[in-house]
């Protein structure tokens, strides 16, 4: 085992890996500071409520592109190129015929999902606008999202990354001409964020087809796709979770803050899902290299990447807990948060931010398992903390200690997934 060229070869696929989720993160970012400063508290709290919708068509994207992608390497690993191929090809058509699929259902069902979601009055004005933007253009936020993980697998990292960053840039350029030119509100940020999708599918398109010359084929397989969903059951979720989280925190901040602890979430969620996305993108990063070195049978390098992989995500864990915690005074005021929300914001967003201590790991543990195809056990841990541990605690903690329990419960979610995957491998090693 050569350390040099394994460190090397992660460091390829990681590094812009981690920058292009960073990216991915970043694009909630970008809506919250131009929603808040054009709309205000009400058009945070309205795309902070819609917000699972989109992250639903995103969610579905990334589940298949890394389904496809674990299957594609492991199928590589074992010299069965043609196999590899067949899976290629089903990835591409299932991510086109599920985003069009998904963006037919959502038009349909978009209005009472949003009550449901809790949205009411002027915040549900905002939020639908939002999400028939978002549901129009759901394709190209499936193909998007699915086919970075593809560029990834075929150590296109790089261009991968190059993809996100014209993406984020036509972002940020139709937000400030759409809400404060053309003053059109939140439907502004919606349309910026399909648009950018878009490009990141133009971009990754023509990569695929023009430099690698790989013909512009369609197909579909019921086996094969079959097993792409199997394995990329727990991507979806890992990439799901967040939001999902975030419908139970919305529900718990309005029973013990109102419309103004909604918003100050919406202002956190802001700062932790980039940072969370970068995290994962360490995991992500290393997938190829594991699931290519599982199929070829050597286990022994697959267990040296994720000894380096947290290392790795103990040292940004701690970065971006000193970052975040000196930065938390000037974040409201460049969000537009009110004064009251500010004050909420602060110990919050403090309390939030040392989650990123345990975050990194837990999310490693998952990409892991999933990367060697113990899918089972990953689907075990990403929905056991998205529909038990998660809930259960932000039902708990904030009835014994009011609103601190929300911030806290990120904090206690992540050490108690942690705490499951040691058990686990401790019952596992016996």
């Amino acid at each position: 085992m050569e350390k040099k060229a394994i460190l090397r070869n992660m460091a390829r696929d990681c590094i812009p890996t981690v920058f292009a989720l960073c990216l991915t993160g970043m694009y909630s970012v970008v809506d919250g500071l131009f929603i808040g400063r054009a709309v205000g508290d009400e058009g945070l709290a309205a795309v902070n409520l819609a917000w699972p919708v989109p992250a639903v068509i995103t969610a579905l994207g990334i589940g298949i592109g890394i389904g496809g992608s674990v299957l594609y390497s492991r199928h590589l690993g074992r010299k069965e190129e043609e196999e590899a191929s067949a899976v290629f090809y089903v990835t591409i058509t299932s991510l086109l015929v599920f985003g069009i699929l998904t963006g037919m259902i959502l038009c349909v069902i978009g209005r009472p999902l949003l009550q449901i979601l809790g949205a009411g009055g002027v915040v549900y004005s905002h939020a639908w606008k939002y999400v028939q933007v978002i549901s129009a253009g759901a394709v190209f936020q499936v193909l998007g999202a699915g086919l970075i993980p593809i560029l990834r697998n075929r150590h296109r990292a790089y261009e991968a990354m190059v993809a996100m960053s014209a993406g984020m840039l036509t972002n940020i350029i139709l937000n400030y001409i759409l809400m404060f030119q053309v003053k059109i509100g939140v439907q502004g940020a919606a349309i910026g964020t399909v648009a950018a999708q878009f490009v990141v599918v133009g971009i990754a398109i023509s990569c695929l087809y023009r430099k690698e010359n790989v013909e512009l084929h369609l197909h579909l397989n019921g086996k094969t796709l079959l097993d792409i969903v199997k394995t990329g059951v727990p991507g979806f979720g890992l990439s799901i979770a967040p939001s999902v989280v975030l419908i139970f925190t919305n529900y718990r901040c309005a029973g013990f803050g109102g419309d103004t602890a909604v918003a100050c979430y919406a202002v956190i969620s802001y700062v932790v899902f980039p940072v969370q996305s970068m995290l994962t993108g360490v995991g992500d990063g290393i997938q190829p290299l594991v699931s290519f070195y599982y199929g070829a049978g050597n286990e022994e390098v697959c267990h040296y990447i994720r000894k380096v992989s947290r290392k790795v995500l103990t040292a940004l864990g701690i970065g971006f807990l000193l970052l975040v915690t000196a930065a938390t005074p000037y974040i409201p005021e460049l969000f537009g948060m009110s004064v009251k929300g500010a004050r909420m914001f602060v110990p919050g967003m403090r309390l939030s931010a040392a989650a990123f201590l345990f975050m990194g790991n837990a999310k490693l543990n998952i990409s892991y398992l999933n990367a060697t195809l113990r899918v089972k056990q990953a689907m075990a841990l990403v929905y056991g903390e998205m529909f038990a541990a998660a809930p259960a605690l932000l039902l708990l903690l904030p009835t014994v200690i009011g609103l601190d329990g929300v911030w806290i419960s990120l904090i206690v979610t992540q050490v108690v997934m942690l705490v499951i995957y040691g058990c686990y491998n401790k019952v596992k090693n016996r």
